[in-house]
């Protein structure tokens, strides 16, 4: 059985083609987190419209404890949603920060703040620094090797 790895970030598309490269070139699965809670909504608006915030948190977490009991698989979470359900991927996943290419997406000093708080979730903090898929695939398998290049 080989241990899930969870991509957490901020750079959706980016973050979602990055999984699915692991995925295919590991032989693993794909879920993207974000994907399968809206799915499982049908209609996100409505649903938090109709029954309320407290209704959308509890089956957010519920997808992802279920997601988080997944094995083999690439896991695209954004990093709220991580954040909110951290607790959930301590065991049998290997938890991957992907530091934003472009500093837009958060600011340094917030970027720094999040980054702290993954610390103790996190077994690799991978910068996108040239924007490639192969690029971050490539930092991610030296950095499970241990080469923290």
């Amino acid at each position: 059985m080989k241990p899930n790895l969870v991509i957490i970030g901020f750079e959706k598309e980016f973050n979602k083609k990055l999984c699915i490269y692991l995925a295919d070139k590991l032989d693993m699965f794909f879920v993207d987190v974000k994907e399968l809670i809206e799915y499982d909504l049908v209609n996100s608006r409505e649903a938090l419209l109709r029954c309320g915030k407290e209704y959308i948190e509890k089956e957010e977490r519920k997808t992802v404890r279920n997601v988080s009991e997944y094995e083999n698989t690439v896991v695209n979470i954004p990093y709220d949603i991580f954040v909110n359900n951290r607790d959930f991927f301590k065991e049998n996943n290997i938890n991957i920060f992907i530091k934003p290419y472009k500093s837009g997406y958060a600011d340094d000093i917030v970027l720094e703040d999040r980054m702290a708080l993954l610390k103790n979730y996190c077994t690799l903090f991978i910068e996108n620094s040239e924007n490639s898929v192969e690029s971050c695939y490539n930092k991610i398998l030296n950095g499970l090797k241990g080469d923290k290049k």
